[in-house]
């Protein structure tokens, strides 16, 4: 009777333990309600949807449908790296198609408001046709290469005279009002052909040179 009685003792603790024990286990949907939001901005799609899964994230794509997974890049991400979220929302950047060899900014030459300056640099535009991922399409800027730019007034006076500027950089010439007339070399030899542009007094005009390549 009495090991009747202590096996039954036994038996109800057990019953009692054992609905603790299941709930203290985290299920499986618990566990991965959550990630901290990796940094995906400016990678392709591609290697966001590996930084996502490394993270434990599950990730939607909004804005241009993917075509070409290793080129289009992430424009913009819903939740900031580091942040908890259960879902990473991301906008796909559009496919730009686009010569090889980027020029300066459409609708040169570019006026604003400030000291009387001209900037300029050596672009080379043209070559042939590849897909890019840009944000929009209509902003395609290349950089400019490395070489020599000269700028002669209207009285035939080199205001910059052979000044030297490396891969990406402009020329900032600060001038009196005028016409002058710009002209380059690009470091691995050829020339641009020169150009004349008129720089009014309070503003800062962006006119580069630029060789087309077919």
């Amino acid at each position: 009777m009495r090991t009747s009685l202590r096996w039954m003792v036994a038996a109800a603790a057990s019953m009692m333990v054992l609905p603790l024990t299941l709930a203290a286990a985290p299920s499986p949907a618990a566990a991965t309600a959550s990630c901290h939001a990796p940094r995906i901005v400016g990678l392709s799609v591609t290697a966001a949807r590996v930084r996502a899964r490394a993270s434990g994230c599950l990730l939607r794509l909004t804005g241009t449908s993917v075509k070409m997974p290793t080129i289009q890049t992430i424009g913009s991400q819903g939740a900031r790296p580091g942040q908890v979220t259960k879902l990473l929302t991301a906008s796909v950047n559009p496919l730009c198609p686009s010569a090889v060899n980027i020029g300066p900014p459409p609708g040169e030459p570019l006026l604003r408001p400030g000291p009387t300056e001209l900037v300029t640099g050596l672009f080379i535009e043209g070559g042939a046709l590849i897909l890019r991922s840009a944000p929009s399409c209509k902003v395609l800027v290349g950089k400019s290469s490395a070489g020599t730019i000269t700028v002669t007034n209207s009285a035939g006076t080199a205001v910059a005279d052979n000044a030297v500027v490396t891969a990406g950089q402009l020329l900032d010439v600060t001038l009196s009002p005028g016409t002058y007339t710009v002209s380059g070399v690009f470091a691995n030899g050829p020339a641009a052909r020169p150009i004349t542009v008129m720089v009014p007094s309070g503003e800062v005009v962006r006119q580069d040179l630029v060789l087309d390549v077919p």
